[in-house]
């Protein structure tokens, strides 16, 4: 799957699977595979980089300590700088530089957790146990420190810090239990406040996490929301066809492409006697003459190389790529036999008359001095001169013999 991004909509992700998310409330703080792969993608590049940038922050934080080390337990202040500069923060830096290659969202957490965890709160114990003073308060006490960075600075994923919070609790209970000078009360009451201080920070994580994943998937809700806004805005509502506005976009998307010598073959086409169609049988079923016109042209091209747009009124316009004159033209044939074929009634003509339309083609390869515009214009002109010719016929005409050839092959077919 390729990265989403800000405006982007993951492949598979519809607006159903959104609100069957958000409506769930997802307690377990977990998508469907689908949903939660895209989430993951779309937020690992900032992801990775917060954590960078938090662990960068929390390994100065971390050292920083040394003063207190050097002002409070002297005595073991060299033990705490080889400690802290010797040992925990060269391993830090490595894991925090694994970050910059955007491991897997497991390896990730696991780091961001392990760096506060067994680094920092593991440090700790050990300088706590090392001391046996009077003056290790200020040690422990710091383990809360670590909580607070692992799940509000960090946000490590729930689970994650779950994991790392109750690490941390063995860790401080542990150390407390190491020092002699400790009695059992003090423990319990320390123990007690840091225990507090887990279930609030994991309380915290969990809402933080929540909110993060609600913002997404409303993010997604709006971008679904302005993409389909988008297309409609790009449709004909009648028809259901592109409409001028996409046609401009089209335009200019091959105006822009006219330095590689695309060629380009354009049709216009135009409903004969829709005025009177209308005027006999109402604009409704000159609404319904429309949409059948509109069905049989779509019929008759390629689904993906072709585009069909209603140009105004009873006129359409195809934008074929690729294509060049002889086989425009044969298309247009093809679409004014499959709309004559169609036997829609003409109300406003002798009993038994049907709808046809008049078509114009023009082809040519674009370039700076031929543009997109000058293919639509000539292909007007030959409409035109289609309608003055009589109508129900393609202008340019093939030649006799490939309209002998088309007919025959027809026959064979049927």
């Amino acid at each position: 799957m390729e990265r989403v991004t800000g405006e982007s909509i993951p492949a598979g992700v519809d607006q159903f699977t959104i609100e069957r998310a958000i409506s769930s409330g997802f307690p377990l703080l977990k998508f469907e595979q689908q949903l939660e792969s895209a989430f993951e993608q779309e937020v690992a590049s900032d992801r990775c980089r917060q954590l960078v940038f938090g662990g960068l922050f929390g390994i100065l934080l971390y050292d920083l300590f040394l003063i207190p080390d050097w002002i409070v337990a002297p005595g073991t202040f060299l033990t705490a700088l080889w400690v802290r500069l010797g040992i925990v923060t060269p391993i830090a830096l490595l894991m925090v530089a694994a970050l910059y290659l955007s491991p897997p969202v497991a390896v990730r957490e696991f780091l961001a957790a392990s760096v506060g965890v067994v680094l920092g709160a593991g440090s700790i114990l050990y300088l706590m146990v090392v001391g046996q003073g009077i003056h290790q308060d200020a040690q422990h006490q710091s383990i809360i420190l670590i909580l607070l960075f692992v799940t509000m600075i960090q946000r490590v994923r729930f689970w994650w810090a779950m994991a790392a919070c109750i690490a941390c609790f063995v860790i401080h209970a542990a150390g407390l239990a190491m020092i002699p000078v400790y009695d059992s009360e003090f423990r319990i009451s320390a123990n007690t406040v840091f225990g507090c201080a887990v279930v609030l920070t994991l309380f915290a994580s969990y809402v933080l996490e929540r909110e993060t994943r609600m913002n997404f998937l409303l993010s997604l809700r709006g971008r679904l929301q302005r993409r389909d806004l988008d297309a409609k805005s790009r449709r004909d509502c009648l028809t259901g066809l592109r409409n001028r506005r996409s046609l401009d976009e089209v335009i200019e998307s091959c105006g822009l492409a006219k330095a590689d010598g695309e060629e380009l073959a354009v049709i216009l086409l135009d409903i004969d006697h829709f005025k009177s169609f209308n005027d006999t049988a109402g604009h409704q079923a000159g609404d319904v003459c429309l949409k059948r016109v509109a069905g049989v042209i779509q019929s008759e091209l390629r689904d993906y190389a072709d585009d069909v747009f209603r140009f105004g009124g009873e006129e359409f316009i195809v934008v074929l790529r690729g294509i060049n004159l002889p086989k425009a033209i044969r298309i247009s044939e093809r679409i004014r036999r499959a709309i004559e074929d169609a036997s829609i009634p003409h109300p406003a003509l002798s009993r038994g008359e049907v709808v046809t339309v008049s078509l114009g083609a023009a082809s040519a390869i674009l370039s700076r001095e031929i543009r997109v515009g000058l293919v639509i214009s000539a292909a007007d002109a030959a409409l035109y001169s289609a309608k003055r010719n009589g109508r129900n016929q393609v202008a340019p005409r093939l030649p006799v013999v490939e309209i002998v050839e088309m007919a025959d092959r027809k026959l064979r077919r049927m």
